[in-house]
């Protein structure tokens, strides 16, 4: 009785650049090689193959071609400067070389990782450089507006609209996630005829489950002026306790939102409530001009006094303001 032997495992693709004679071949040599019973056997992925046989492989979102150079990345060559470096490049890299490139991490991310989030669309505020103020926020702003004019294959997948919103991140270790330390005190370690001042801080980290070693970074997030607080609220003509996402309006202005310096959101939004000449110069200094040569001075308080009699919607008010940013320190 004849026994009938397994057929031989199929370990060359038959994408392969062989003959059916030579892959058949192939297949028993290196059948043979590992075992003829092909007990371990592990065969190739797709990927794997196609890898392994020269063949293309898809190309992620970030595998634009782009050599990676960064002549842009010093933080004392002025914007306009690092914009002239990265002409020709992607809108990728073109938004790394808008930031600050202090990689100082107020934004939760590298400038290069920043600027990688916001064109995979994983990350949607366009307000999170610190440093860079309102030049890099302005002009992510413009090359954001190029995103929708890529073409298909430059662009990066659109988000999946019914994905799970990714986790918080562990507790202090995120400006989203942040703990609460105690402060317990502060020395001066500068001389008073120093032109900078120097503190060295102490904090209680018992309880916020931080841990801190030299060298790393520590952010803190303000509290604005309580008497700021309360004057915008007049100028506004609002109650402090007003409904804004869940808490009191005079909450959201001290601990959530910036007040200074007035974001170009804020003047967008005063064109859009007011007419003329007032219409006019709102578009105006929203779009980075100075018509009255005091833009740099408006912090939100200044900006709602240079336009009064404005009645604006509490909550429209906030959503024009920037973010509270952390101050980072090392």
């Amino acid at each position: 009785m004849n026994q009938q032997l397994p057929p031989l495992p199929n370990l060359v693709p038959e994408t392969a650049p062989f003959t059916p004679e030579q892959r058949s071949w192939l297949n028993g040599f290196f059948a043979g090689l590992v075992s003829l019973d092909s007990a371990g056997l592990t065969p190739l992925t797709p990927e794997q193959n196609a890898a392994l046989m020269g063949a293309p492989v898809a190309k992620g979102p970030l595998d634009d071609g782009d050599d990676g150079e960064a002549p842009w990345h010093d933080q004392t060559i002025a914007i306009a400067d690092r914009m002239k470096l990265a002409e020709g490049r992607s809108v990728r890299r073109r938004m790394m070389a808008a930031m600050a490139q202090q990689d100082c991490g107020q934004c939760g991310y590298s400038c290069e990782d920043y600027s990688n989030k916001i064109f995979l669309k994983e990350e949607e505020r366009l307000n999170l450089c610190v440093p860079g103020g309102k030049e890099t926020a302005r002009m992510l702003k413009d090359l954001h507006e190029e995103l929708d004019k890529l073409p298909a294959t430059a662009k990066a997948p659109a988000a999946d609209a019914a994905a799970v919103p990714a986790p918080l991140s562990e507790i202090g270790r995120s400006r989203d996630n942040p703990a609460t330390a105690t402060f317990l005190s502060r020395t001066r370690l500068n001389k008073g005829a120093s032109e900078k001042e120097t503190w060295h801080l102490d904090f209680d980290l018992t309880e916020s489950g931080l841990d801190y070693a030299p060298g790393d970074s520590f952010g803190l997030y303000p509290a604005n002026d309580p008497a700021l607080v309360d004057a915008v609220i007049a100028a506004l003509h609002a109650p402090f306790d007003y409904p804004v996402t869940g808490r009191t309006l005079g909450e959201v202005l001290s601990d959530q939102v910036s007040l200074s310096p007035a974001p170009d959101a804020l003047f967008q939004l005063f064109s859009y409530v007011t007419g003329g000449e007032r219409k006019l110069k709102a578009r105006a200094l929203a779009s980075g001009e100075d018509p009255d040569r005091d833009a740099a001075t408006l912090d939100v308080l200044a900006a709602l006094e240079k336009f009064p009699g404005i009645r604006l919607d509490p909550e429209a008010f906030v959503e024009a303001l920037d973010p509270l940013q952390p101050r980072v320190y090392s």
